[in-house]
């Protein structure tokens, strides 16, 4: 801890120095993000706040002093939880920050403490910055809608006190987490976030906000390239995230590089890039180790590298680290993330191939994610679980239940529109299985027609003739699309359609 000099409290002149000093030291460890390891930018920002502890009580000094020093609260914290993002935790202890072996971030905590600050300063820039931390906070604990609600929030605030910095990094967050909700405008309010990021020179309303420029940046590339996968626009999606990777480093940004690890994870394993895909997990895994052993980054990770193996018919392979990353998000949860982990080990517990085989507990872990989605509001996992339930139950030998869950499945999906982390073909193609199997031929064609729509779309944002050839032949939705449309006697696409 940073202490006060021994003898009487300084008197204002005094704190004015100290507050001068404090806000150096903050642009000193700012403009370490992105080039030094990031638990030492966190350790720097902890001498800033045990700097700012050591003023004394706040009837002590005048107001100006009171607000500066709570502005710079503000400040340090935002720069915190950017360099900490791996080592969040929620709830921890008594709200402490650790540091040894590695952080211990408290995000609860902090966000409660910028929230309190800001609001005593009345300053709206500042108020936008903590409801951004608050935005970023409650998407991983709470739920979708709040974090969208305060998303909205910072985006409103910063753009009334012209803050472009901070409108900018909130515009990121919640055109990322709007796409969840409706593609559409998500897309949109990330196109909005390119144009503001565009403009030159961007005016920063405090210094450290041209340090934290750069990963913002980096970020909000990335965001934009998982959009254009989850719409289905291939290569355009690769070159996004391959460019945000570029700007990111596992040692000094680990944690915005852990997500963008996985999101071009998730693109190069649905593209059927089996190797590739498990190149780069293994890669990442293994160079954010041990600093993110217990990281809800690392566990998606871990628990990606699974589904890897599962799409390529390796369920053995797959077990390992899938069990791993289920255990690790079980200990640090997050409320997107544990959903999708949980339909992956269903998806195990169902493969025909794995020794372990249990597709009633598989059938429950998707009624599980179903009934927590709809309290989240995170609707591409709970699509997925009744997509996947529909299958269980229909090799429990229930049809019934399995026309209605995949039933369930369609409806939600017309509902919502195009999901993230979420296969429509797939989707489709289990009615079509389903109905199928029901006997209900004259309804199931035109899921197989969709289904087969879908896919062809996406082929063809694939320019390379190889890789799109993988995706045609080595993911297994593909083949059974493509196979169960030959059996029809539909021809193929010859624009960029699959091999005939």
């Amino acid at each position: 801890m940073t202490a006060a000099a021994s003898g009487p409290p300084p008197g204002p002149a005094g704190h004015h120095r100290d507050l001068r000093d404090c806000e150096r030291a903050l642009v000193a460890a700012a403009a370490r993000y992105g080039r030094e390891p990031g638990e030492e930018v966190v350790r720097a920002c902890i001498a800033v706040l045990e700097s700012l502890d050591a003023l004394g009580p706040a009837s002590h000094r005048d107001a100006d002093i009171d607000t500066a020093a709570d502005s710079l609260r503000v400040r340090t914290l935002r720069v915190l939880l950017c360099a900490s993002e791996l080592w969040w935790r929620d709830g921890d202890g008594e709200g402490t920050i650790g540091v040894e072996p590695w952080p211990t971030v408290p995000v609860h905590t902090l966000v409660a403490q910028a929230e309190a600050a800001a609001a005593r300063t009345a300053d709206p820039a500042l108020r936008a910055a903590a409801r951004h931390m608050a935005g970023q906070h409650l998407v991983v604990t709470h739920s979708l809608d709040a974090a969208l609600t305060a998303l909205t929030a910072a985006v409103e605030l910063a753009r009334a006190a012209g803050d472009a910095c901070t409108e900018l990094e909130a515009l990121t967050d919640l055109g990322h987490c709007t796409v969840g909700r409706d593609m559409k405008l998500g897309v949109g309010m990330l196109e909005r976030a390119e144009t503001l990021a565009s403009r030159s020179p961007l005016a920063f309303a405090h210094p450290e906000q041209a340090e934290l420029l750069p990963m913002t940046l980096a970020r909000l590339t990335g965001h934009i390239g998982v959009a254009a996968f989850d719409r289905g626009a291939f290569d355009a999606a690769e070159g996004r995230l391959r460019e945000s990777l570029r700007r990111l480093s596992p040692r000094n940004t680990p944690g915005p590089y852990a997500k963008m690890a996985n999101f071009l994870g998730q693109l190069l394993t649905a593209a059927g890039r089996f190797e590739e895909a498990e190149s780069l997990l293994t890669e990442a895994v293994g160079r954010l180790a041990p600093r993110a052993t217990t990281s809800t980054h690392q566990g998606y990770n871990l628990g990606l590298l699974g589904k890897l193996y599962l799409e390529w018919d390796r369920p053995e392979q797959a077990a390992p680290p899938l069990l791993a990353g289920w255990d690790q998000l079980r200990a640090t949860p997050h409320v997107s993330l544990l959903p999708l982990l949980r339909n992956y080990l269903g998806e195990l517990l169902m493969h025909p191939a794995y020794a372990l085989r249990d597709v009633t507990r598989a059938c429950e872990l998707f009624a599980e994610t179903v009934e927590e989605c709809r309290r989240t509001g995170f609707q591409r996992s709970e699509i997925a679980a009744l997509m996947l339930g529909a299958r269980g139950a229909s090799r429990l030998g229930d049809p019934r239940s399995a026309l209605g869950l995949s039933g369930r499945a369609v409806e939600r999906l017309a509902e919502t529109g195009e999901m993230p982390a979420l296969r429509s073909e797939e989707v489709y193609l289990t009615r079509y299985e389903i109905l199928l199997s029901a006997g209900g031929q004259e309804h199931a064609g035109p899921w197989l027609d969709r289904a087969r729509a879908v896919l062809l779309a996406k082929g063809r944002t694939i320019a390379d003739p190889a890789a799109r050839d993988d995706f045609y032949t080595r993911v297994p939705t593909s083949r059974s699309i493509l196979a169960a449309s030959g059996q029809r006697g539909t021809p193929h696409d010859r624009a960029g359609g699959p091999p005939p």
